[in-house]
C-alpha cells in the first residue's frame, strides 16, 4: 500500500513538474525569444517571482489570449513536494518480504 502511494506520488509529481515547465515556457518563450529579457531572468521566474517576472508576463498577454493564466512557480514547488514525498516513502515491498522471510 504504500509503495502504491509513493509511485502514486512520484508519477503526480513528475507530471507537475513537467507542466510547470511548459506552462513557464508558454508564459515567457516569448519574452527570451523576443530578447524583452535574458533567459537567466526568465529562469528565476521558473522557481520564484520578482519585478522581472510580473513585467515579463504583462509584455506576454498580448501573446496570449486573456483567458490564458500567467505562470505560477507554485505548480513547480508542488511537484518537487511530491517527487521529495515519494522519495522518502519506504520501499513497502522489500520491507514486507525482509520481515516474511526471516
Amino acid at each position: 500500500m504504500i509503495a502504491r502511494v509513493g509511485n502514486i506520488l512520484l508519477a503526480c509529481g513528475g507530471v507537475a513538474i513537467v507542466a510547470a515547465g511548459a506552462w513557464w515556457w508558454l508564459t515567457y518563450g516569448e519574452v527570451i525569444r523576443y530578447n524583452y529579457i535574458g533567459a537567466q531572468e526568465a529562469a528565476f521566474c521558473l522557481t520564484g517571482d520578482s519585478e522581472i517576472c510580473r513585467l515579463a508576463r504583462a509584455l506576454c498577454r498580448g501573446a496570449h489570449p486573456t483567458t490564458f493564466a500567467a505562470y505560477r512557480a507554485g505548480l513547480l514547488w508542488a511537484g518537487f513536494l511530491a517527487v521529495s514525498l515519494a522519495a522518502l516513502m519506504p520501499r513497502g515491498a522489500a520491507i514486507g518480504r525482509s520481515s516474511v522471510e526471516r
